[in-house]
């Protein structure tokens, strides 16, 4: 399954301005930037044992525990920074999990500092793409 639209867009001069914790599809996929260099992806137990499901693959593959004291788990990121699930080809990306992602993955941006970042970082592309 791709990634699908989630709320309305709202068209400003020169800029897409993010309504109501929405993403658009096709500016996700040339983007990505939310899946790169995110340092820290706090993933639950259920998140885990979801992924872990979805994917046939032991949580060691794609978390980074917090130690054995504590069941808290991060989700691990290549060498490049890129999430363990993050998929490019043809410069277009795909998350490979996206039906089973975490809440952190879902819900973004939730905040009114992570929707700043999204529109800088879409506009961003999208003047990358005009070029």
């Amino acid at each position: 399954a791709g990634l699908s639209l989630r709320g309305s867009w709202q068209r400003e001069p020169g800029i897409y301005q993010v309504m109501q914790n929405t993403t658009s599809s096709e500016i996700c996929r040339m983007c990505a930037e939310c899946c790169k260099h995110y340092p820290f992806v706090r993933l639950s137990q259920d998140e885990v044992d979801a992924l872990e499901t979805f994917t046939g693959l032991s949580r060691d593959v794609f978390t980074n525990s917090k130690g054995e004291a504590v069941e808290e788990y991060f989700l691990k990121f290549k060498e490049d920074g890129d999430c363990v699930f993050l998929n490019e080809k043809n410069a277009k990306y795909s998350c490979s999990v996206y039906d089973a992602r975490s809440g952190s993955c879902s819900e973004y941006p939730s905040t009114p500092s992570q929707n700043e970042t999204c529109n800088a970082n879409r506009k961003m592309c999208l003047s990358r793409r005009a070029i």
